[in-house]
């Protein structure tokens, strides 16, 4: 008898959940992860930049494949202060983690998306 009610209930929870996708749903999760693919791409050029500017000594201190380096997009600060909302900055963040971060902490180079051209790097000390 148990079993009789438990097919039941799976049998209807199926058929709810069946009757309630439709295929608009499911063409807006398309858009996102072509939003995503995009981004992954830019965030790939990024750090393809970011490793080009690096000494071979400071490639070879980076921690994991550098493939793999964090990305984050921030505003441009001047000492620590964001600059007015009439003039801001994007800037792309690149941070690779070495064997001497302990030390001197990550690298991290910023870079202008619109140009792909280094703005600056993080001081290490």
């Amino acid at each position: 008898m148990k079993n009789l009610f438990l097919f039941i209930f799976v049998l209807l929870l199926s058929s709810i959940c069946l009757g309630c996708t439709n295929e608009n749903h499911v063409a807006t999760l398309k858009e996102p992860i072509e939003t995503v693919i995009e981004l992954e791409k830019v965030y790939m050029e990024m750090r393809e930049i970011a490793w080009a500017s690096l000494s071979d000594t400071d490639k070879e201190t980076v921690m994991g494949n550098w493939k793999d380096a964090k990305v984050t997009e921030e505003q441009l600060s001047v000492n620590d202060e964001v600059l007015p909302d009439n003039n801001p900055m994007k800037v792309m963040k690149v941070i690779f983690n070495t064997s001497r971060d302990r030390f001197l902490g990550p690298i991290g180079i910023y870079i202008n998306p619109d140009t792909n051209k280094i703005i600056s790097k993080d001081v290490r000390m």
